[in-house]
């Protein structure tokens, strides 16, 4: 089975830019970034040696989290692989205290939280499967120390935003109804291509333009960026500003940048969430959209969150758009979940119609 045994272990408050390298596990085709500071050791009981354990320190105590990378042959229901969770846990008497299914890359993630106790110490461990439609899976394990666990689990939810393909592609969602080749018996590498992910539109036909235009200055150059009605700009500067809209309860904020000399689109996207996700101490759902060419072919995908923080409920939404060289982030934020329904559907709407144009 594949097991990633997912243990982060910085304080909340500690650095963001710590160095950082990249994990490869080559038959499942999936990489993610971790700190250089964790330790990996490659199993020695299987001859393609495609497990590992990461080894990971935990600030203020003695102990280290572990995070075990293993795949796993499965293809049925997500009931079924629930089901199958549970039965295994209740049989070593051990407490499913949670299962829930969490959106990554448009693709659920299934878990399941365990609490049992390892040689006298209490202990918390994260059982989920990468449900994607492919006869192999990823499947992760987070285990700590019960004390550590929901600074662990913090950051493993910051982990998650760096996993991506080895081939660039994004993963389909599997279903038990269409039929896969059989795993095969003898393990094979999965293609390995740059990872960085071109969500320009350069090809998309553009059907529609819409009628409000939001005048600003990126990297030296005059952008125009084109919203429905309804929808205005308040204190732009530079290359950012403020959109508005009557039926709006929070504040839409808006950054554009150029390809040229800014990070790709959807690494931009990645980073930015990946920001916004400190301000959470629990990330209850997370829902991710693929990139795809909205109406007007700009390059659009999303990604929402609902948790809580230090003071209560948070419910935020990052996007990126993208057309030619230039593309923009939104940021949204609310604290009332009553308000953030109605502000998701319009901000939808607004992504399904907003597009770049860079003046002649």
């Amino acid at each position: 089975m594949i097991a990633l045994l997912f243990a982060a272990v910085t304080r909340l408050s500690a650095p963001q830019d710590v160095p950082t390298a990249v994990f490869t596990e080559p038959f499942v085709g999936l990489q993610f970034d971790y700190p250089k500071t964790w330790t990996i050791v490659k199993s020695k009981k299987r001859k393609d040696q495609d497990r590992s354990t990461l080894y990971i320190p935990i600030e203020g105590s003695s102990e280290k989290a572990e995070l075990d990378v293993d795949r796993t042959d499965f293809h049925a229901s997500i009931d079924l692989w629930q089901t199958i969770q549970l039965r295994a846990n209740e049989q070593l008497h051990r407490q499913v205290v949670r299962q829930w299914t969490q959106e990554v890359l448009g693709v659920s993630m299934l878990f399941s939280r365990i609490d049992y106790t390892d040689h006298g110490a209490p202990t918390s461990a994260v059982v989920g499967l990468f449900y994607t439609r492919t006869s192999e899976k990823l499947m992760l394990r987070l285990t700590s120390p019960t004390a550590d666990f929901d600074k662990v689990y913090f950051n493993f939810n910051k982990l998650l935003e760096t996993l991506r393909q080895t081939d660039g592609k994004l993963p389909e969602e599997d279903n038990p109804n269409v039929d896969l080749a059989p795993a095969s018996k003898k393990p094979e590498l999965a293609p390995v291509k740059p990872h960085a992910i071109d969500t320009s539109a350069k090809t998309a036909k553009v059907v529609l333009k819409a009628p409000t235009t939001i005048d600003l200055v990126v990297s030296t150059r005059k952008v125009t960026m084109r919203v429905p009605l309804g929808w205005s700009a308040e204190n732009i500067k530079g290359n950012e500003f403020d959109l508005k809209n009557p039926n709006l309860s929070s504040q839409l904020h808006v950054e554009f940048f150029s390809t040229l000399d800014s990070d790709p689109p959807m690494q931009a996207l990645t980073k930015l969430s990946a920001r916004v996700l400190t301000s959470f101490s629990t990330v209850l759902t997370r829902e991710d959209t693929n990139p795809g060419a909205n109406k007007a072919g700009c390059t659009v995908s999303l990604v929402w969150r609902v948790g809580k923080d230090d003071k209560g409920d948070v419910v935020a939404g990052e996007s990126v758009g993208s057309m030619g060289d230039y593309y923009f982030l939104t940021t949204y934020r609310q604290t009332d979940k009553s308000q953030s329904k109605a502000d998701r559907k319009l901000i939808e709407a607004l992504l399904k119609q907003a597009s770049i144009e860079q003046p002649q």
